[in-house]
């Protein structure tokens, strides 16, 4: 598959995923957060490309196959965290403090 294509197949799943689950949750959508997921999912997709032109790559130049397979895993990993991050943000409990004065100490 092209890699453009693969963005944009992922850009649209993973953007329609966070736009329905930010509405069902919250009523509203934040466009920045949503605008730093799809960017984070291109960056995924690069890595995984990164690595499998590594490979071929590799045939060719092994220190170069290397260092690009390398830095194609660790954009893919940092990126997957990051995307898992901006989803849990989404289903985070929103807890109140308590207002009633119970956990302050009194003095005697």
């Amino acid at each position: 598959m092209n890699q453009v294509l693969a963005i944009l197949i992922a850009v649209f799943l993973a953007g329609t995923a966070y736009f329905l689950c930010a509405i069902f949750r919250h009523g509203t959508c934040d466009m920045g957060k949503m605008f730093n997921l799809l960017v984070i999912v291109g960056s995924m997709v690069t890595g995984i490309y990164l690595c499998i032109h590594a490979v071929a790559l590799a045939l060719a130049s092994e220190f170069d196959g290397g260092w690009l397979g390398i830095a194609g895993f660790i954009l893919a990993a940092f990126s997957i965290q990051q995307a898992i991050i901006i989803f849990r943000e989404l289903f985070a409990k929103r807890v109140d403090p308590t207002t009633d004065g119970s956990h302050v100490k009194k003095s005697d």
